[in-house]
């Protein structure tokens, strides 16, 4: 027959690890807060095909993503790249020609991105008046995670 101290030694051992069970959980780490770049079509009868590069000072991409822009597939909101990189080139091509643009904060007073929102751009592909295309960059300041998103 088992003694008691035997006994009272598995209870308390069985209940000290049912309550350390929760404890044990590594604390979560902050969600990797993110730059983001959208992309919309703002003539809609027009087709574009459409890359957008963002590098680092280095001239190492930290961004690119392909587009086929047209009256079905008129936008492309919110592809993330992560806040870690520190973006200075944004290179719009469409339909071949290119368009180089300083990232938002570069070379320009910082944007007014307080706490932990970050910066991204709009990227609107237009046409001139001759029907040659042309970008519009604008920057804006949000809070938006590597998770906030997710594109295939």
């Amino acid at each position: 027959m088992p003694s008691l101290n035997r006994r009272s030694f598995l209870a308390s051992s069985t209940a000290a690890l049912v309550a350390a069970g929760g404890c044990n959980a590594l604390p979560e780490s902050p969600p990797a807060l993110a730059h983001w770049v959208t992309v919309y079509l703002g003539d809609r009868e027009e087709t574009h095909e459409v890359t957008v590069t963002v590098t680092d000072e280095a001239d190492e991409t930290v961004f690119e993503k392909e587009y086929s822009l047209s009256d079905d597939n008129e936008a492309d909101e919110h592809a993330l790249f992560p806040d870690s990189a520190d973006p200075e080139t944004v290179v719009v091509t469409v339909d071949g020609t290119e368009f180089e643009r300083d990232w938002p904060g570069f070379e320009q007073p910082r944007l007014p991105c307080d706490g932990d929102n970050r910066s991204g751009i709009e990227v609107w592909v237009e046409n001139g008046p001759d029907g040659s295309p042309g970008v519009r960059i604008e920057a804006d300041c949000q809070y938006v995670t590597m998770e906030s998103v997710t594109h295939d």
